[in-house]
């Protein structure tokens, strides 16, 4: 039993083996992930509750190279009171609200590690890939390649230029992805179900 207990890698991975906290709405992100234009992405423990963050310029940026601590093509929705998770099944309930994003595992040139919000163009909404949508992917595909600093292009668009003096090496959280999202958005802050607040705010506006 001893020898059960201890040899169990953080990554992997499995269907019985981690306990997630009850009535974690991500305990199964298979439910979450969209069916379009994404490939899922595999881990390491630094902190337990993360900021969500977009780019910002001049940050130095790495992302977890590891596919399971990106969560790609999942809609939230940005206010003054923070970002909310929406769930796929109640998307259409907040109109042009939600918007296509990736998230990911990252961590500054501060050792703040956060949640990376890419925003992405959103189907069916008018919006089509430009170099607003595209480049920020690009630099996110690079940080998981090394360290990186974010810049905006002359042109408009995000850049990003390679690190060359010494970083520090991330020591990636290890906790599962469910268990990060879990912390990084509140209770009041996952939209699943219909009288969610959000929900609610939205039809009293009359949209």
């Amino acid at each position: 039993m001893a020898n059960e207990a201890k040899q169990e890698p953080h990554i992997k991975l499995v269907e019985n083996e981690h306990t997630i906290t009850p009535g974690n709405p991500f305990a199964d992100l298979q439910k979450l992930r969209q069916p379009q234009g994404y490939e899922e992405f595999l881990s390491g423990e630094a902190v337990t509750k993360l900021p969500v963050r977009p780019l910002k310029e001049g940050m130095h940026l790495r992302v977890n190279p590891d596919p399971n601590f990106s969560l790609l093509g999942v809609y939230t929705v940005q206010t003054n009171e923070g970002t909310y998770f929406v769930s796929p099944q109640f998307r259409d309930a907040l109109g042009p609200l939600p918007r296509r994003c990736n998230l990911h595992v990252a961590v500054d040139g501060k050792g703040e590690y956060f949640l990376l919000l890419i925003r992405r163009a959103t189907p069916g909404r008018g919006q089509e890939d430009n170099i607003w949508y595209t480049t920020p992917r690009t630099v996110a595909a690079a940080a998981m390649e090394g360290w990186v600093k974010v810049t905006k292009p002359i042109g408009g668009g995000w850049g990003h230029i390679p690190v060359e003096h010494e970083m520090f090496k991330p020591n990636w959280p290890t906790k599962l992805m469910e268990e990060l999202l879990f912390n990084a958005f509140t209770d009041d802050h996952v939209v699943n179900s219909l009288s969610h607040d959000l929900i609610k705010q939205y039809e009293e506006r009359g949209a």
